[in-house]
Parts: structure tokens; C-alpha cells; sequence
């Protein structure tokens, strides 16, 4: 039996694996056998053991289309009680660093303070209305991408309208790093803003539909344990520690 890594374990592995990253970004030498050694004196456990967490650290970052570090080959079995560990990590360090989002509140307070319509203006208006539409819509490579993966359809109603489709970042967008088709869903408009605001979730093991419990008296209660559709190449699949990710950021 693998013996449990401790929460402080890991934390170190994904701090200490974070300062390789950063040192080869910036063009520095990287010495792996050096890190593994620091962490071997600090900490415990054997440089290979650390090795092959990081190279877990790796895949998990490879899988919500990150950028790991370069010699580090991602080793897939790392379990989804310690990738999500690992994600959870990874999200409160920023890594790779990404902008603040607003909340949903303060968006809304935004747009009262700005006035929803200026009628000196309505060309202009028009104009912000499309540009909002496209944003919404998504990067046009990443969502012809998912488009071309999920077959026109949401991933989840099956609705085939593409004026009415989105690309869903599950992981959160951050600067092109992130738009791996695994790393997201085609839905429809409303069913992206629910996934959005975490109502809305896939179960990472089933890959069936879970809702929040506010919405079990809504007419989105009968999406409840739909099967989420499939791409047919594999590597468009939906990535599963991005899944998890979501899912462990909703509050129900």
C-alpha cells in the first residue's frame, strides 16, 4: 500500500515545484535532482518519491492545460483524492498566476451604476452588445474547437443551435493557457452561466450531471443524472481533475 501523503507534503511538493516552473520561464538553470534533495532534507521521503509527485503535479497541470515543467513527464496515476488535493493547491497559489474575476454582485452593481442604456448612443450600444456576445461565446479557435469535438450539440441538452452555444471554461480561463478543448464544455447560454455560477456540476466519476439543490424545483431538476455527452477522440475528452475542480468549488 502507498503510504498517505500529509496536506503539508503536498503543499511542499506544488511550492517546490511552482519555483521550477517560475526559474524556467524566466530562462534559469533548473536542477530537479537539487529540489528533490532540499525537500529529501526538509521534509522526508526519498528523491524519487518526490520525483514522481512531481511528475503527478504534472499530469494534473497537463490535464487542465497548464504548463508543467519541461523534463517533468506527466505519470497519470495519482488518484482523485490527491489530484484534487493537488488542485486545490494549485488554485489558491494562482499557478500559473491569473486575474482576480470579479464576483456576480459586483458585476451587477457595475452595470446599475453604468445605466443599461444611453439613448445618445445606440450604434455604440449595438456594437458592445456583439462584442459582449462574442466574449460570452468564447475565444473563436476554442470554441470552433469545441464545436468540432462535441458535434454542434451541448454537452449536456443536446441542443444543436449554435447561435445559442458556448465555450465553457471549466478551469478558470487564464490568458490562452487554459483553452485545451479538454478543459471545456460547449453548453448552452443558460446552461453555462448556471455552470458558472456552480449550480450546475458533473459528477468526475459518472460523468453524469449533478444540480444544485436550489434548482431541484426548477425545470432544470430533470437534468439530474443526464450522461454527459462524449467526444470521439480521446484527447478532447473532458478533462477528469478539472471535473473536480469544479465540482469541489461548488457549496452544496
Amino acid at each position: 500500500m502507498v503510504e498517505h501523503w500529509t496536506d503539508s507534503e503536498l503543499e511542499a511538493a506544488v511550492d517546490a515545484y511552482l519555483v521550477m516552473l517560475t526559474d524556467e520561464l524566466n530562462g534559469r538553470r533548473v536542477v530537479k535532482a537539487h529540489t528533490y534533495r532540499k525537500l529529501s532534507e526538509k521534509v522526508g521521503r526519498n528523491a524519487k518519491a518526490w520525483e514522481f509527485r512531481m511528475q503527478n503535479i504534472s499530469y494534473v497541470l497537463d490535464g487542465l492545460g497548464l504548463r508543467w515543467v519541461d523534463g517533468l513527464k506527466p505519470a497519470r496515476n495519482v488518484g482523485n483524492d490527491v489530484a484534487a488535493r493537488l488542485i486545490k493547491l494549485i488554485d489558491v497559489r494562482r499557478f500559473p498566476p491569473q486575474v482576480n474575476t470579479p464576483t456576480l454582485d459586483q458585476v451587477t452593481q457595475d452595470a446599475e451604476t453604468q445605466g443599461a442604456f444611453d439613448p445618445g448612443s445606440a450604434s455604440d450600444q449595438r456594437r458592445r452588445v456583439l462584442a459582449s456576445i462574442v466574449r460570452r461565446r468564447g475565444q473563436p479557435a476554442f470554441r470552433a474547437a469545441l464545436i468540432k469535438a462535441y458535434t454542434g450539440r451541448c454537452a449536456v441538452t443536446g441542443c444543436d443551435v449554435l447561435d445559442a452555444l458556448e465555450a465553457a471554461h471549466i478551469f478558470p480561463y487564464l490568458d490562452g493557457e487554459t483553452n485545451a478543448v479538454s478543459n471545456g464544455l460547449l453548453l448552452r447560454a443558460d446552461i453555462h452561466t448556471l455552470f458558472d455560477l456552480r449550480l450546475i456540476a458533473v459528477d468526475p466519476d459518472a460523468r453524469t450531471v449533478l444540480i444544485a439543490p436550489s434548482l431541484r424545483a426548477s425545470t432544470y431538476a430533470s437534468l439530474e443524472g443526464v450522461s454527459l455527452a462524449t467526444p470521439a477522440a480521446a484527447v478532447d475528452r473532458v478533462s477528469p481533475h478539472a471535473l473536480i475542480y469544479h465540482r469541489a468549488k461548488c457549496d452544496w
